[in-house]
């Protein structure tokens, strides 16, 4: 195992290095450059979002991170890595969160480019929630909080849209497929909040996992005909013969 493991870091070395090359070689990086053109860094398409670490978040616990990527032709994070953070959950959560977004690739002379950047997030003690948000989290802050399991619910809730996870690129990279257990509390309206992972065969795949969370609806739980809290669990499939559909 250890010398699988060694191989795969040899390999993410070598091509990091290949791909710095391309960086620096004038063949991709044309000349326009040097004529005046003073930001060719890729855009987020979205703002950054990461998943607050579930532990950390009831804690009332801040935290940052910074992380060091590349992004393709294609407007695709590849070549992430670690620059610093406070604690490993919050760069794994930016990590996840970056690999989840589609970049707008910086064009020069029309041409699209590869470009690197870092990116830091700073997770507030106090992050920002609307009021629905900040209702559950009050919940599940208490003793006793009111948050129903399945079991307990009239049924479990269906779910109304749940688009894939994105693929972690050193996983895709390495031809590895797994899944991840995640839980997660549904408001009254079924919106998914503060996911953890209960278990993943690979620990990107946890993070990949919580970070699509947000995206996914459900049809709001009820006990006794009236809508309530849930605490729902789902396994989310990796599987790398199907990744070009979980970008």
């Amino acid at each position: 195992m250890a010398s699988k493991d060694f191989g795969q870091s040899i390999k993410h070395a070598f091509l990091g290095m290949c791909l710095g090359v391309l960086l620096c070689s004038s063949t991709f990086l044309p000349h326009a450059v040097g004529q005046g053109t003073t930001d060719i860094r890729a855009q987020p398409s979205r703002a950054y979002s990461p998943a607050y670490p579930y532990e950390a978040l009831l804690a009332g616990r801040a935290g940052w991170a910074e992380i060091s990527l590349t992004v393709d032709y294609s407007g695709r994070a590849i070549f992430l890595s670690t620059v610093g953070a406070s604690d490993p959950a919050y760069a794994n959560a930016l990590q996840a969160d970056i690999e989840a977004i589609e970049f707008l690739a910086p064009r020069v002379n029309g041409r699209p480019m590869m470009s690197t950047l870092k990116v830091r997030f700073d997770f507030l003690a106090k992050p920002t929630l609307d009021p629905a948000a900040l209702e559950v989290l009050a919940e599940l802050k208490k003793p006793k909080p009111a948050v129903y399991a399945v079991g307990e619910l009239d049924k479990k809730p269906a779910p109304i849209r749940q688009p894939p996870s994105a693929y972690p690129w050193i996983l895709r990279s390495d031809g590895v497929s797994g899944q991840a257990e995640i839980e997660f509390v549904i408001d009254r309206a079924g919106r998914p909040l503060f996911p953890r992972v209960i278990s993943a065969t690979q620990e990107g795949f946890g993070w990949a996992a919580v970070t699509c969370v947000k995206n996914w609806r459900y049809q709001p739980a009820t006990k006794n005909g009236e809508k309530v809290f849930a605490r729902i669990k789902e396994t989310v499939v990796f599987d790398i013969n199907k990744s070009a559909d979980m970008w």
